[in-house]
């Protein structure tokens, strides 16, 4: 306040910002040549035209495949050479800094996956924005080369995430560590990153393809101001309750599970059928929705069971002959111990 003219001026400044959250702003200097694509634009140093070339091919080809799970780009992806091959990869939003020369050309088409994600999508939530672009990359993987080779890739940020497990502090109070530590709040970059993708893939199995796809299409990120939000947009689209799993592994952090095969009763109930009944363990505080798999000579048939955190669960599958051998745990949920998720079965039971 000061005083003006004889009398009392009062002046006031409202001052807003808005946040950035993890998309940093950057701006790169160089004498680039330019790739120019229908959804990507690739900066590239003179001289190293194939690899750009790769590169930009190779987001070509999956730009039908990140549209049909994320729906078109709300902006073009943007490159940039790093002249150092031995240069770590730099990301804000849809821009990657990266070297181009010295990297496998296979991974090309994964690392644009992850790119075209990014821009065909968006959140302020880093447990969906990057662990949608991390699950856009197993999509890829899957589609290219197969289950396995998805769940392999996978596999790499489970071993961080089960160390970042055993890193846990011993000395804060469990609860206030499931807060802190859970997929809403965390800033460890291997959680929302590694353990938000293996989330989404989890999330694949339980509500299906069709579900996932048209919640994507339906968010908004500016509508995204409750942690509920996601999981109410997933449910509008299926019949299955989540409420269980997001608690588990979004909302808290109550670790990983772990699986194990209790017991299993195998009778012959026809000429051409046993049924096997199945007890499964869960050793750990995570539920999930786990794959099992009874296996016998000349075939396998897999089942899907929701075993809870600390407690079991039964199952019973019929198959045509004697089975042999129970898998739990394909690799599509992380868990802490997979060196006893195999059971042997020793014998049959006559028919009645």
């Amino acid at each position: 306040m000061y005083e003006a003219m004889g009398r009392a001026q009062h002046h006031s400044a409202d001052c807003t910002y808005q946040r950035l959250g993890f998309v940093v702003p950057t701006f790169v200097m160089a004498n680039f040549e330019l790739v120019d694509r229908s959804a990507i634009e690739l900066h590239y140093l003179h001289g190293h035209d194939l690899p750009a070339t790769t590169y930009a091919d190779a987001a070509e080809k999956a730009i039908p495949f990140i549209t049909e799970w994320f729906g078109a780009s709300r902006s073009k992806a943007k490159t940039a050479e790093l002249a150092s091959p031995s240069a770590a990869p730099f990301e804000s939003g849809p821009l990657l800094l990266t070297p181009l020369t010295g990297a496998d050309p296979k991974l090309a088409g994964l690392a644009a996956a992850h790119q075209l994600a990014h821009a065909a999508f968006s959140s302020p939530r880093p447990w969906i924005d990057e662990g949608l672009a991390h699950f856009a990359q197993a999509l890829y993987l899957e589609r290219q080369s197969g289950r396995r080779a998805a769940l392999d890739y996978m596999g790499l940020h489970r071993s961080a995430l089960n160390a970042a497990e055993k890193e846990k502090p011993a000395t804060a109070p469990r609860s206030e560590d499931e807060v802190n530590r859970s997929l809403i709040n965390t800033y460890d970059e291997e959680i929302y990153r590694g353990k938000a993708m293996c989330v989404w893939w989890m999330l694949r199995d339980l509500a299906g393809e069709p579900a996932l796809k048209k919640a994507f299409a339906a968010y908004r990120a500016n509508e995204d101001k409750e942690p509920s939000y996601m999981q109410r947009l997933i449910q509008a689209q299926t019949q299955r309750d989540l409420e269980w799993f997001f608690d588990d592994w979004v909302y808290r952090d109550r670790g990983v599970p772990d699986f194990k095969v209790a017991s299993a009763f195998a009778r012959k109930t026809l000429p051409d059928a046993y049924v096997i009944t199945i007890t499964v363990d869960n050793l750990g505080a995570a539920g999930a929705e786990v794959p099992l798999t009874v296996k016998f000579a000349g075939g396998e048939i897999t089942k899907r069971l929701v075993v809870r955190g600390k407690s079991n669960a039964v199952i019973r599958v019929e198959v045509p002959k004697p089975p042999e051998e129970i898998v739990v745990n394909d690799g599509s949920v992380p868990e802490s111990d997979m060196t006893n998720n195999v059971f042997k079965i020793e014998a049959v039971a006559p028919a009645n």
